[in-house]
């Protein structure tokens, strides 16, 4: 594997309208698309950034779709075998919201739930071994859990994937450390309380941050483009970072380095 295990190494969009999806992120980010037909009759996109992959993107499936559900990012963590992980998880308290799967000779999968709903995916790599570049304009630079119990999802993903905790840059921050990661920089992710004033009935949820060089033009960008802001831009720790809703309903992040 060309990722270490544990490190999350892809994120894919689950879309109401993929050709909307196309043009907002080509937009905003400079990505060219590039469609993979499936066997059955669908297509899965490619993201590239200079040519080289950055994120992926499906049609949301039909009955997640009737159900009103908007579009949404979908984090997965690099695992060496995956059958053994989504046991792993089930012994940690965890879910499966997706049976391991074989996709083609690209690589197996499954999603899988932890103890408060928050779905995390799982990518066992062949010929698809995950992103390709990270942390430059464009590309995935960080995965936060937004949860409304730390303490009981910290040991599952700790079970789970062999995470380490350590505070962060902020009060109520955790990031999760991977010892194996190349580089002097071990961090993986960060976990928070939810916020306040979200509704209790929002589940706890994965979010997706894109690494960009300016965080408030690319603010300004993404809503020329049709998004709307989730919430504002913020420093904190080594950067300034904002949250978006894109056209189809989607929600991510972007974060701008250095100030």
């Amino acid at each position: 594997m060309s990722h270490v295990e544990g490190l999350f190494g892809w994120v894919d969009l689950s879309s109401t309208d993929t050709e909307r999806s196309k043009d907002f992120y080509s937009g905003l980010f400079g990505w060219t698309a590039q469609d993979q037909p499936l066997p059955e009759g669908m297509s899965y996109t490619q993201f590239l950034l200079d040519g080289a992959k950055v994120a992926g993107m499906g049609p949301m499936p039909p009955d997640m779709a009737a159900a009103g559900m908007p579009s949404m990012w979908n984090s997965y963590v690099i695992v060496a075998d995956v059958d053994a992980a989504v046991e792993r998880a089930a012994a940690a308290g965890g879910s499966v919201v997706m049976p391991v799967m074989t996709v083609m000779d690209q690589g197996r999968m499954a999603m899988v739930a932890d103890p408060g709903g928050a779905v995390v995916g799982m990518w066992q790599p062949a010929a698809h071994e995950g992103a390709e570049v990270f942390n430059v304009p464009g590309a995935l630079t960080w995965n936060e859990l937004q949860c409304w119990d730390v303490a009981k999802a910290k040991p599952f993903y700790s079970e789970t994937f062999g995470w380490e905790w350590e505070a962060g840059p902020q009060p109520g921050y955790d990031m999760c450390m991977l010892a194996a990661k190349e580089g002097d920089d071990k961090s993986n992710g960060g976990i928070l309380t939810m916020p306040p004033g979200v509704p209790e009935e929002m589940p706890s949820f994965w979010l997706v941050y894109f690494a960009v060089a300016d965080c408030d033009a690319s603010m300004q960008a993404a809503q020329d483009l049709g998004a709307t802001v989730m919430f504002e831009a913020m420093e904190m720790g080594p950067g300034r970072f904002g949250g978006l809703v894109d056209p189809t309903g989607a929600a991510f992040a972007i974060g701008s380095f250095g100030g």
